[in-house]
């Protein structure tokens, strides 16, 4: 199971306004991570009566943002492409089909 991650934001300062966020779904374990990288534009207006300020946004926030941006599809087609993409670099790893070396050269 993976998981959705902000990995930076961009905000207007002198409004606090989120500018642009930019967010990941990814899968990852001790031996391999794939991740799909999302970039998000977004504006708010201060006055607005569901305005967050910026000092007050939590992760779960914003990553609520992103998901209602991308849409119910492309998070659950996204969530599944990359776990898919996991389960197959984990099985190659797991159980390789080719090695290299050399028969002479004794093995780490």
């Amino acid at each position: 199971m993976g998981n959705w991650k902000i990995l930076d934001m961009i905000h207007t300062v002198s409004t606090g306004e989120v500018v642009t966020v930019y967010s990941a779904y990814e899968v990852e374990d001790a031996v391999t991570a794939v991740r799909k990288v999302f970039e998000n534009e977004f504006s708010a207006d201060p006055s607005d009566p569901g305005y967050i300020p910026y000092e007050d946004l939590t992760e779960a926030i914003v990553i609520g943002w992103v998901k209602d941006a991308l849409g119910t599809t492309v998070v659950s087609d996204t969530e599944a492409v990359v776990q898919a993409a996991f389960d197959v670099k984990k099985q190659e790893i797991e159980n390789p089909i080719q090695e290299d070396g050399l028969p002479w050269v004794e093995q780490e």
